[in-house]
């Protein structure tokens, strides 16, 4: 079980040429895939995008690839990435501002940031050159990216656990008041008809049929049977070795359904008290279920 947040990054470099690639990945329903490349080697899109897909099954996944010259250089002219220059300027000026550190950024400092400073692209190798290279670098980053979202869907999968635990304690304390709640439903009757005036023996048949008519609107047994069954569930996919992401997510809103059902049904202030906390922790099941994959 893994998360779908997670970042990673890797780099390969040969002849002269470096290849930096940073991958980031966020929760979404389905898989996402955005790849920023530079023009040099645009045409690889497609390849990297096969990549990616074998690595992660769900979520948005944003790739970022800059080549850069790290050999010396004999021919051609060094060029400055206005867009990877402002962009270094402000990633600069946030960490002043963040570690609130002193001092001057100077054009020098800014020029040695990665991509900012490269040969021209018509002095690129082609792209069937630098696909071996890429592909390590993009290989690196995934990895390294799925360590994070397995290391996160670990903790994750801790914390449901021990929400399912408190749903299942719930169900069980709802289950032992189960024998009251009819009892409860007969007083009432009973109550109510002698506040009306209008008393019947415990054996009047008009009792018995109102009785057993409230027996079976009060009867929550079905859902509990299939909470059971619903967490039981919970539990295997949690402890499972494929992606449950969707398959909780259903289950969750399943078993607040039936907690709904049985609340409305049993008309009990214990039991009530039980399903809102129980509808609370479905919630936070849910919230945590949306970032797994």
């Amino acid at each position: 079980m893994v998360s779908m947040t997670g970042h990673g990054r890797g780099n390969a470099a040969t002849e002269g040429w470096r290849i930096n690639v940073e991958c980031g990945s966020v929760n979404r329903k389905g898989l996402e895939i955005s790849v920023a490349l530079p023009k040099t080697i645009a045409s690889l899109e497609l390849k990297v995008r096969e990549a990616v897909q074998k690595s992660v099954q769900r979520g948005r996944v944003n790739i970022n690839v800059t080549l850069e010259y790290s050999g010396q250089q004999t021919s051609g002219q060094n060029i400055v990435d206005m867009v990877a220059a402002r962009k270094a300027l402000q990633e600069m000026r946030a960490l002043q501002e963040v570690l609130s550190l002193p001092g001057e950024i100077t054009l020098e400092l800014i020029l040695k940031a990665p991509g900012v400073l490269r040969i021209s692209t018509e002095e690129a190798p082609g792209p069937e050159v630098l696909w071996p290279l890429l592909q390590g670098a993009l290989a690196q980053a995934l990895e390294r990216m799925t360590m994070m979202r397995r290391k996160e869907g670990a903790h994750l999968v801790t914390d449901l656990l021990k929400r399912v635990k408190l749903l299942e304690s719930a169900t069980k304390a709802i289950r032992v008041k189960v024998p009251h709640v009819l009892r409860h439903r007969r007083e009432q009757l009973k109550a109510r008809l002698e506040e009306l005036g209008l008393p019947l023996p415990a054996n009047d048949p008009t009792l018995a049929r109102e009785l057993a008519f409230l027996a079976e609107r009060s009867d929550i047994t079905e859902e509990l049977t299939r909470l059971d069954s619903h967490l039981h569930q919970c539990r295997e996919a949690l402890q499972g070795m494929e992606p449950a992401g969707r398959t909780l997510d259903y289950l969750a809103q399943e078993m607040f359904r039936e907690f709904n059902t049985l609340g409305n049904k049993a008309g009990e202030a214990a039991i009530s008290q039980r399903v809102v906390q129980s509808k609370a922790e479905l919630d936070r099941i849910r919230e945590q279920v949306a970032n797994l994959e």
